[in-house]
């Protein structure tokens, strides 16, 4: 029993960390962690936790294929969607905020560039999570963000660049299999 309290505070702690919440946030989801597993079954947590970032997952998923279609109308739709989800997570407040970000910006070289930000949080969520699904891929495109690069998640293996759909929608690597 020790040992599934444990796993449910170190995921706890891992979806705080995975949404860059300060450690105060931390510190306070640490707390209410251990004063939920003694109201509630261990079991019945993780599967919560799951259960919300599968959701935030397929909310990314149809975020990122509106980037696919550079449909602006449908990316702020979207992300509206993704900012609800991410809302239900405790210490995903900052991660819900840049997704509303995606939804007030004026163009989509704004949305994307906030989509960059939004990509490396969720991505550090879902593998923290653990999730029991269908392999997620971690791509990357190395002319992302002004020849930096950047990251986003996948759930087919074929590259398609939600930064660059236009001029090289082929352009990217799978970096990592997550599950």
């Amino acid at each position: 029993m020790k040992t599934i309290k444990g796993f449910c505070l170190l995921a706890a702690l891992a979806a705080a960390t995975a949404c860059n919440q300060p450690a105060k946030q931390q510190d306070s989801t640490k707390a209410d962690s251990t004063a939920t597993n003694a109201a509630k079954p261990a079991e019945t947590q993780v599967a919560a936790d799951t259960a919300n970032t599968s959701d935030v997952l397929n909310a990314y998923i149809a975020l990122k294929d509106e980037f696919i279609k550079s449909d602006v109308a449908g990316i702020k739709t979207a992300a509206t969607d993704l900012e609800g989800k991410l809302s239900g997570i405790k210490g995903c407040t900052e991660t819900a905020t840049v997704a509303h970000q995606i939804t007030t910006a004026a163009d989509i070289k704004a949305q994307r560039d906030a989509f960059l930000v939004l990509s490396k949080d969720v991505i550090a969520l879902v593998k923290g999570a653990k999730l029991k699904s269908a392999p997620i891929y971690v791509d990357f495109c190395p002319m992302a963000d002004g020849g930096k690069g950047g990251y986003w998640l996948s759930s087919t293996k074929p590259i398609v660049n939600p930064y660059f759909p236009e001029h090289m929608k082929e352009c990217g690597s799978v970096k990592e299999q997550i599950n």
